[in-house]
């Protein structure tokens, strides 16, 4: 500031000089002319140089003081200005800071949620192993409890077959000894001896039964309409018939009881249906002569 004031002084105390030189020279011509009217002139140009500079320096006084006040209002918007850039920066700074731990924080979460979703996509896939393997194991066991059960429905049907067999056979003797029946003999069902029934064999076996029973009713419709004016074994209640006395049997009689089990029918079921019914039918005719004394008493089928 003060360097920039000695300028403007030497530079106004120059021009002063320079017009000084300028007013000399002048006054040098005119007084070659005229003595007199020279110095007139001189004093009245003299005076007209004092005013002027008067002037100028007001001017000048003027021009540096509004300069000055111009100055002292920038310089303080500039004090001021440079306070804001000041608080400015400190705020960019701690923006900044902030903006660096609120990064730091963001990627130390975003790795933590990266290992929480690893560590569940791995829980995720142990358990998916897990749980196929327990489906393949529950497979297996369900394949291994269908065999069985195919095993024990297959068993089941050779016992319930072997079963019907038994009891037709010892019909068929209870009818040819003309013995009774014992009660609930027809209506006992595999459920009652702990035998599980198939359901695709009730047909086959519904079919073996009513074929099975096809003999004894009509073994009963002979022996009812063999002698005269005997019914059938519906129309009154059944009546054992009396101890034999002549009736002679063209075969030996014999005792379901006694007899070992798997040698009981095994001549006597090893032929077909057609075989059975027809050795059936024989020997029934045979017997039914003999036993045709007896009019009050009727077989049950």
């Amino acid at each position: 500031m003060d360097s920039r004031k000695k300028d403007k002084l030497l530079c106004s105390q120059l021009q002063v000089v320079d017009f000084l030189q300028n007013f000399l020279a002048q006054e040098g011509i005119v007084q070659g002319l005229d003595p007199l009217a020279s110095e007139d002139t001189s004093r009245q140009k003299a005076l007209a140089v004092k005013e002027q500079w008067k002037e100028l320096k007001a001017t000048y006084q003027e021009h540096v003081e509004a300069i000055t006040g111009a100055l002292t209002q920038a310089l303080a918007k500039t004090e001021e200005a440079q306070s804001k850039r000041v608080q400015l920066q400190e705020a960019l700074e701690q923006l900044q800071a902030k903006k660096q731990v609120a990064m730091e924080r963001a990627r130390t979460a975003q790795k933590q949620w990266q290992l929480q979703q690893e560590k569940r996509l791995q829980h995720l896939a142990e358990a998916s192993a897990e749980v196929r393997q327990r489906q393949r194991g529950a497979q297996q066991e369900l394949e291994r409890l269908r065999q069985e059960l195919g095993a024990l429905q297959q068993q089941a049907g050779q016992k319930r077959d072997r079963l019907q067999r038994h009891q037709t056979f010892l019909r068929l003797l209870h009818i040819l000894q003309g013995e009774p029946l014992l009660p609930g003999a027809e209506t006992e069902r595999p459920q009652e001896l702990g035998i599980p029934e198939a359901k695709p064999r009730e047909q086959n076996t519904g079919d073996a039964v009513g074929k099975d029973r096809s003999v004894p009713s009509q073994v009963s419709e002979r022996w009812a309409g063999a002698g005269t004016g005997m019914k059938k074994a519906g129309d009154r209640p059944y009546c054992p018939p009396p101890p034999p006395t002549h009736t002679t049997f063209p075969f030996p009689r014999p005792m379901a009881c006694s007899l070992p089990e798997g040698q009981a029918h095994v001549g006597f079921l090893r032929d077909s249906n057609m075989g059975k019914e027809r050795r059936a039918d024989s020997r029934l005719t045979s017997a039914s002569i003999h036993t045709s004394d007896h009019p009050g008493c009727l077989l049950a089928k």
